[in-house]
């Protein structure tokens, strides 16, 4: 007499991926949604083209809300460790980073989009495929949020593109490889080191359509000056929200000089800092614009971005905090003083920025604090007041004669503009 042993059949397709693999590939995903965000902030104070330039914080910032959730979910799979490495898939991870490397930031921006992304928003849709909904749900809503922001990036990336991916972005895509596979690229393409490594530009690059000044406004040189009030300091205000471009790209050198050695949240926060930075610039553009005036009309400098430039990444952190505390209390003020002129716009405008400026001022105290303990540095975070404004006072000192008449006659021509045109609407 023989026995049967008895076992009910399988009857779906649901376990293609154990805990170990799933853990494995969302792994590579948060290294690559990392190295996004990075290779982004690094090109952007190099970006001189207006439009790509105020969307490489915003889809950074989109990227990091990836790699959080990314992540997060890795440290839930393979839960009680904590540490996060490269492991085996370094060699991807340098391939990947190899896109920074581009000639110039048309080049990057097309292998970004052409290239990186493409490859990316394709393994995203295959895990969809081949996951379990029911035990990894979790993750369904961590990649198709992420495939979501890909197609609406590739949608604002085609307005301001054309062309395509250089034949080094596409061959260094198709060597990463299949993203899926258990294990990822073994070895480098030859067009990896076809370029020099790439280095962060230390002063802020310049679209040409705008009327291009160090300074500004007449108190970027002469706080004597004053913000003025009625007229001027609507346009006024309208000129310095659209000079936060500096912090922007201040914000993302941040990123990219001290991530590395940062808490993960480093990364994170920063990404927020700098895409609040491109919408409070968006402000000053937008108002601007409403009120009649063209491109070539708005002073664009970037003496504060420069200010960093001889200074240590620390000291470039504590530029933008000191600008972000010591300015703060000005917000809340405006916004009233609008209203009362009855620019709402203004107002509204103001009042978000004072939102967002007050979560800036924590973020500067906490990870000044944490870089300082880091680094076994007794110094405060306010301490840091002094050598910020020794930079930036040194660009100010360094004003020729020229950048001088620069800026009152832009301050001169914008308010002729602003008088004329308000003079119209009665």
């Amino acid at each position: 007499m023989t026995t049967t042993t008895l076992r009910l059949p399988a009857k779906t397709t649901r376990a293609q991926l154990m805990v170990g693999e799933s853990a494995t590939i969302l792994k590579r995903f948060y290294l690559i949604q990392r190295e996004l965000v990075l290779m982004q902030a690094g090109w952007m104070p190099n970006t001189a083209h207006w439009e790509r330039k105020l969307l490489l914080p915003e889809f950074l910032w989109q990227d990091a809300l990836v790699a959080r959730e990314l992540r997060q979910r890795v440290l839930e799979l393979r839960y009680p460790e904590r540490n996060i490495d490269v492991g085996q898939d370094d060699v991807l991870i340098r391939m990947v980073r190899a896109f920074r490397d581009a000639p110039d930031e048309l080049d990057f921006v097309r292998g970004l989009r052409y290239a990186l992304k493409p490859k990316l928003h394709e393994a995203y849709q295959r895990y969809l495929q081949i996951m379990d909904p029911l035990d990894d749900a979790p993750t369904t809503r961590i990649l198709r949020q992420a495939l979501s922001d890909i197609d609406e990036q590739y949608t604002r990336w085609d307005a301001v593109l054309d062309g395509a991916a250089s034949e080094r972005a596409q061959t260094l895509a198709q060597a990463m490889g299949d993203l899926l596979a258990t294990t990822a690229a073994q070895s480098m393409p030859d067009c990896a080191t076809q370029h020099p490594p790439f280095q962060i530009a230390r002063y802020g690059a310049r679209d040409p359509r705008f009327k291009q000044v160090r300074f500004y406004w007449p108190d970027a040189l002469d706080r004597s000056f004053g913000a003025g009030s009625g007229l001027q300091l609507q346009v006024r205000q309208g000129v310095h929200h659209l000079n936060e471009v500096w912090a922007a790209e201040m914000a993302a050198a941040c990123i990219f000089d001290l991530a590395e050695e940062a808490d993960a949240e480093f990364l994170f926060d920063a990404a927020r800092w700098c895409f609040d930075e491109i919408r409070h610039c968006r402000m000053g553009y937008t108002r601007l614009g409403e009120w009649g005036f063209e491109m070539g009309e708005m002073p664009l400098g970037s003496f504060q971005y420069d200010a960093g430039a001889r200074c240590d990444a620390l000291t470039r952190l504590g530029i933008i905090f000191f600008f972000e505390s010591t300015y703060i209390h000005t917000k809340p003020e405006r916004a009233k003083i609008f209203g009362e002129w009855g620019d709402r716009v203004s107002s509204h405008d103001m009042d978000f920025d004072w939102a967002d400026e007050q979560i800036h001022t924590h973020y500067g105290t906490r990870w000044l604090k944490y870089f300082l303990e880091l680094r076994n540095d007794t110094r405060r975070p306010v301490d840091f007041r002094i050598q910020a404004e020794a930079a930036v006072k040194a660009e100010q000192m360094s004003a020729t004669e020229e950048d001088k008449w620069d800026v009152q006659f832009v301050f001169s021509e914008m308010m002729a503009r602003a008088t004329a045109w308000a003079a119209d609407q009665l």
